[in-house]
């Protein structure tokens, strides 16, 4: 069955506020796009809810500068009322504040499901992120107990 347009609208704007929050460093906002439960795989990373997703983000160095976009969004409707997502996603990253010439991190295939709260309004319930291309020079600065 189809996705009726309002809710792909809905999980457009959810991504868009996912990849506003990571690169303004807004963890609020951050959280209002996740489940408390979510299961988020990224790059030999997995985490099972939200807090810890923060706080893989939060680690990060300050100077981090991060831009997110995506495209090729589908979706298709998932088992008891979830959307599942596909998407191609891009990221250019600095861990240099004053950086001026900056080259693309990752080009990555997200694989998400998306799940409405009581309210109606969508989460991110899990997202898994297989990266196609990646300049491992642009990774950020190794985390003790986190992998690049």
């Amino acid at each position: 069955m189809s996705v009726g347009a309002a809710t792909r609208a809905a999980i457009a704007d959810l991504n868009a506020r996912f990849a506003w929050a990571l690169d303004s460093h807004n963890w609020t906002a951050l959280r209002d796009v996740l489940t408390a439960d979510v299961h988020y795989v990224s790059v030999g990373r997995e985490f099972h809810d939200a807090d810890s997703v923060i706080a893989s983000f939060q680690a990060r160095p300050a100077t981090r500068t991060t831009r997110h976009g995506l495209g090729n969004l589908l979706l298709r409707d998932g088992p008891q009322g979830s959307i599942l997502g596909w998407s191609s996603w891009h990221t250019f990253a600095s861990n240099d504040a004053a950086a001026r010439d900056v080259p693309l991190f990752m080009v990555a295939d997200f694989q998400d499901t998306y799940t409405s709260d009581a309210n109606g309004a969508w989460r991110i319930a899990e997202r898994i992120i297989v990266p196609v291309f990646r300049n491992d020079t642009l990774a950020p600065p190794s985390t003790p107990g986190v992998s690049r």
